[in-house]
């Protein structure tokens, strides 16, 4: 019985199954794993290997070429001054959000659900201590796990959530979305958000659950 114990605890990490092998989403320092609108004028490498949002252009969202269901995505992201981004998931139509922010300088910070780290417009970060303020590196991770959803931020759980949980319901009534039959339930895109502002990525890598 200790045995089968002991083995069974090999496999739980933060009360989620352990998965494959971690993959580098940014191999050869280059966006090969992805796909943009406009990459004459959008998504840039840097030489120290992060992927960056130059401000004011038109290159669209950045979005994985393959599709994930079952997952824990780890990053970091840098926020400039007033921005907004954003890392979807699951992302077929309307989809869960990781919100990117500068919750000091831009209007959206004043709503916990519109936060950083929060899973955007349902449930606001449970704590405010781990984040960074624009202009510095924070760490990010997703989880998703069957039903369940995680958000982390600079090693702290700030959300936890059962897809179609009552206080699921609850939220996802008084959100703007319209599509809960789907709505984080589907293998899809993970997308990192053009939404106007200057936003870097980096050290982006993933492992299927």
């Amino acid at each position: 019985m200790k045995k089968r114990i002991m083995i069974s605890t090999l496999f739980l990490v933060g009360g989620v199954l352990a998965g494959g092998e971690w993959r580098n989403l940014l191999e050869g320092g280059n966006l090969d794993q992805w796909w943009q609108k406009n990459p004459s004028a959008g998504w840039v490498m840097e030489a120290d290997g992060s992927v960056h949002l130059p401000a004011g252009v038109k290159g669209g969202s950045l979005s994985s070429r393959e599709s994930f269901l079952d997952f824990e995505l780890q990053f970091e992201w840098k926020i400039s001054e007033g921005g907004n981004s954003g890392v979807y998931y699951r992302a077929k139509g309307q989809s869960p959000e990781y919100q990117i922010l500068d919750d000091e300088k831009h209007v959206r910070g004043q709503w916990p659900v519109s936060r950083a780290a929060a899973l955007y417009d349902l449930f606001g970060r449970s704590d405010d201590s781990c984040y960074k303020p624009a202009g510095e590196w924070n760490t990010g991770k997703i989880v998703a796990k069957g039903n369940r959803l995680q958000h982390w931020l600079n090693g702290v759980k700030v959300v936890d959530v059962e897809v179609d949980s009552p206080e699921w319901k609850e939220a996802f009534a008084k959100s703007k979305f319209k599509n809960p039959e789907t709505f984080g339930k589907m293998k899809g895109k993970i997308w990192f958000q053009d939404h106007g502002g200057e936003v870097w990525y980096r050290n982006i890598r993933i492992r299927e659950l």
